[in-house]
C-alpha cells in the first residue's frame, strides 16, 4: 500500500507521559502495520535525533525560529524551583538567591546529545551537583533531601499541595517557561502514515491546551 512500516517518535525530558503516551496510542491503534519506534530523550536529544534524520516527529520544547523545523503548538510547562522540607538551613524567601544555593548539591538533567554543543538551564555555577537521566529521578533525589532543582509543575503539583516540595520560586530564582510542540522537518518528504500523524496531533491539539489552561 505504500504506507511505512515504522515510524520514530521523539519524547522529550519535559512532556507529560501520560498525556502523550494517551495521544500516540490513540493514533497507532488505527495503524496496526507501522511498527512505532519510541525513544526518550533530554535536553538537546530531541532536537538532534529529528535534524540527524533519526526521528520523524518529535515532541518537545525546540527554537521556534529554526526555517527547517515545522510545528504544532501543543501546551506550556512551568519549570518550578524545589526543595524537600528541612532540606535548607535557613527561612525560604522570596529574595533567595543563586549565590546562597552555592553550597547545595543541585540536581541536574543529563544532556542525551551525542555531538551537540554542551547546553544546561538554571545551573548555578560552581555547585555541585547530581546528574540524572530523566525527570522521575530528578523528583526523587530532590524528594529525598538529595538536592534541590527545578522540575516540571504537572510533575509535582501533588506534593507541591501536600508539603512535601517547597517552592523556592522568588525574585532571583524565577523558574521558567517551555513551549512544547510537536516538530518535523520542514523540507523532507513524509510518508502516508507521518501525513495522518501529523494531521492527528493538530487536532487533537486544541483538546491539549485545553487540558493545559484546566
Amino acid at each position: 500500500m505504500g504506507e511505512e512500516s515504522e515510524l520514530t517518535v521523539v519524547i522529550g525530558d519535559l512532556c507529560p507521559l501520560t498525556e502523550t503516551l494517551g495521544l500516540l496510542r490513540r493514533f497507532f491503534d488505527a495503524c496496526p502495520g507501522t511498527r512505532l519506534h519510541l525513544h526518550f530523550e533530554a535536553i538537546a536529544g530531541p532536537w538532534e535525533r529529528l535534524l540527524d534524520g533519526e526521528a520523524d516527529l518529535i515532541i518537545h520544547h525546540v527554537d521556534k525560529s529554526d526555517p527547517r523545523l515545522e510545528l504544532i503548538d501543543l501546551c506550556k510547562v512551568t519549570l518550578i524551583p524545589v526543595v524537600a522540607p528541612n532540606f535548607l538551613s535557613f527561612p525560604i524567601s522570596d529574595s533567595l538567591a543563586p549565590e546562597q544555593m552555592r553550597e547545595y548539591a543541585q540536581c541536574i538533567i543529563r544532556d542525551s546529545a551525542r555531538h551537540s554543543a554542551p547546553r544546561d538551564y538554571f545551573v548555578v555555577q560552581g555547585a555541585r551537583s547530581w546528574t540524572v537521566s530523566d525527570q522521575l529521578m530528578k523528583k526523587e533525589v530532590i524528594l529525598q533531601g538529595m538536592g534541590w532543582g527545578h522540575l516540571p509543575d504537572f510533575l509535582i503539583s501533588e506534593e507541591l499541595a501536600s508539603g512535601r516540595l517547597l517552592s523556592i520560586k522568588g525574585k532571583h530564582l524565577s523558574g521558567g517557561t517551555a513551549d512544547l510542540v510537536a516538530a518535523r522537518r520542514r523540507n523532507v518528504p513524509h510518508g502516508p502514515v507521518a501525513e495522518r500523524l501529523w494531521r492527528f496531533v493538530a487536532g487533537q491539539a486544541p483538546l491539549v491546551k485545553s487540558k493545559d489552561r484546566a
